[in-house]
């Protein structure tokens, strides 16, 4: 086993990695940016190193950090480094074990093309579509082939980046610049291809490990179909009611393409699936952890940051004692996880985490802490596990009842969403759609008694909502114009937007930062750029405000928004 690790990561799952290191006798190292120097990750580790540089990008360029402090190891949790195959390779070449896939398998899965490819080579169901696109024209000619609406997707992306619904050709010609731009920005690759649309599909997805020795097992799905704007809100482990036949296909196709990559670690195979008509499609492989496996870990009782750990220090599935499909065992029950996160700035001035039997709260968050705006906005992660009865009615009760005693305040979350997501008769029935929160869902206001005595305890003693950042003041938008909305909470990286100059559809206008990815905001259509937000590279900016108005050119059509399923 591993001496020491360097978490390449913050946050909760940095804490989570920490807590299987010292499972394992293995001392850990926790790194920080300056505007992270307050998070509780720095405290739970074995020790700590503040890395220089932007608050973001610093932990996109960790190498001293890794070779100074000691360690033989590097874990890089989800986001940030964790599929960059050229940080894999250098930690190869100082003599780091990188816990997580060989950079083979990285730069496969990281290639959306190539894992298309890959798995059609294998026989495995694909959503129809046209693997390179030479223009918007060459689109135009294989979407009409195809048939709409289609997707257009950036060959080297995720997180919803680069990625645009096509409903008919007049949409085309913009989507394909806005795609290429965002593309470029995000991913410094403007190459782009396109898939048709699955209708309401559900998102699933199998987690798998492989020891990199050829045996590879599954521990079977999640449904991961509740999600807004691209990013999973709520997660269930196994998926219910879903068709046993069907699952034994997924099941077995993602086993299939993971031994075909001679797999190594943990990784998960992601597939869309049509109820209606019974296929499944793949979509991609994770080559990392996923934020939602503790659902897995909790119904398969099986600590699988651990198994990584084993498994880059040479152990094989056996020595886990997964030699075989058999002796992976079957799901307990079901597991929920609801994500909890912050819509806002400000400071914790209460936090109370709920406990009780089949309650688990994976965390980050203390009364006093002002979470950055620049990162991810995940506080928590709540995951309940079904009672005696062991069914889905009640992992999804234990849940909402857990939520009801989660206090926070000081800081804005997700909370009322959350509540009126697991009161859903759609969720609650496992026919939950990734368009479901599009759909169906509007906010429960109501708070419990505890909730309402415990915010009345916290004004009692003066405390009142802390002092965050005061929201900023929105532009006026006339008649006429269109507002450019950041896409969620974070810092602003980069400003290509003047005031008056004229824009092109899919011109680069913002580049705002958070945890997993740094986001271009790009001109949804041609136009003049009429006012701007009186901002700096390194503001931070609230989820939703207004960056810019933009008076669009006579006779430019608006952009179609991204409609796609998560990827993150």
């Amino acid at each position: 086993m591993f001496k020491r690790v360097l978490i390449a990561n913050r946050g909760e799952i940095a804490i989570r990695i920490a807590r299987a290191a010292a499972s394992l006798g293995v001392d850990s190292v926790a790194v920080f940016t300056r505007a992270d120097a307050m998070s509780l990750h720095t405290k739970l580790a074995g020790s700590a190193r503040e890395i220089a540089g932007d608050a973001v990008r610093g932990y996109l360029d960790i190498d001293a950090a890794a070779k100074a402090s000691g360690s033989d190891c590097v874990h890089p949790g989800y986001g940030f480094l964790s599929e960059n195959t050229l940080f894999a390779e250098r930690c190869k070449a100082e003599g780091l074990s990188f816990i997580g896939p060989s950079p083979k398998s990285l730069k496969l899965f990281g290639d959306k093309v190539e894992a298309r490819a890959l798995a059609e080579k294998q026989g495995i169901p694909v959503i129809p579509g046209a693997p390179k696109l030479a223009s918007s024209e060459d689109a135009k000619a294989k979407a009409k082939a195809i048939g709409y609406p289609v997707m257009l997707k950036a060959s080297a992306g995720g997180g919803g980046r680069g990625m645009r619904a096509v409903t008919r050709p007049e949409e085309m010609d913009e989507a394909f610049a806005r795609c290429q731009g965002e593309a470029e920005a995000a991913f410094g690759d403007r190459a782009l291809f396109l898939e048709k649309i699955v209708p309401r599909p559900r998102h699933i997805e199998v987690q798998v490990l492989g020891d990199g020795q050829g045996n590879v097992v599954h521990l079977f799905e999640r449904d991961c179909s509740v999600q807004v704007r691209n990013q999973k809100v709520v997660e269930v482990a196994p998926a219910p009611n879903l068709d046993a036949g069907l699952r034994q296909r997924i099941l077995a196709d993602a086993v299939k393409l993971a031994r075909a990559a001679t797999y190594e670690n943990a990784g998960t195979v992601e597939f869309l699936v049509n109820p209606e008509t019974g296929e499944h499609f793949f979509i991609e492989c994770n080559p990392r952890i996923q934020v939602e496996h503790t659902i897995t870990e909790q119904v398969m009782g099986f600590d699988l940051v651990e198994a990584q750990f084993r498994i880059a220090a040479g152990a094989s599935l056996g020595m886990l004692g997964l030699a075989d499909q058999k002796a992976v065992g079957t799901p307990r029950g079901f597991a929920v996880q609801a994500r909890v996160v912050a819509q806002g700035t400000g400071t914790l001035s209460a936090y109370r985490e709920p406990s009780g039997p089949g309650v688990r709260v994976d965390a980050c968050g203390y009364v006093g802490l002002a979470p950055p705006p620049q990162f991810d906005p995940l506080l928590a992660k709540l995951i309940c596990q079904s009672g005696s009865s062991g069914c889905f009615d009640s992992a999804v009760d234990r849940t909402r009842r857990a939520l009801d005693e989660f206090h926070i305040a000081g800081v804005p979350t997700n909370g009322d969403q959350l509540r009126a997501i697991l009161a859903n008769p759609e969720f609650r029935a496992g026919n939950a759609r990734t368009t479901l929160l599009a759909e169906a869902i509007e906010p429960a206001k109501a708070k419990t008694a505890a909730l309402q005595f415990l915010d009345q305890q916290v004004a009692s003693l003066g405390r009142g909502r802390g002092a965050g950042v005061p929201p900023a003041r929105p532009l006026p938008v006339p008649p006429g114009h269109e507002a450019i909305e950041s896409p969620h909470a974070g810092s602003i990286v980069d400003i290509k937007a003047r005031e008056g100059a004229e824009i092109k559809a899919g011109d680069l206008l913002f580049v705002v930062s958070a945890m997993k990815m740094e986001t271009s905001v790009a001109a949804p259509c041609s136009g003049t750029v009429a006012t701007l937000a009186p901002l700096s590279v390194g503001d931070a900016v609230d989820g939703s405000q207004i960056l810019a108005v933009i008076k669009p050119a006579a006779g430019a059509a608006r952009a179609v928004p991204p409609a796609t399923a998560d990827e993150g």
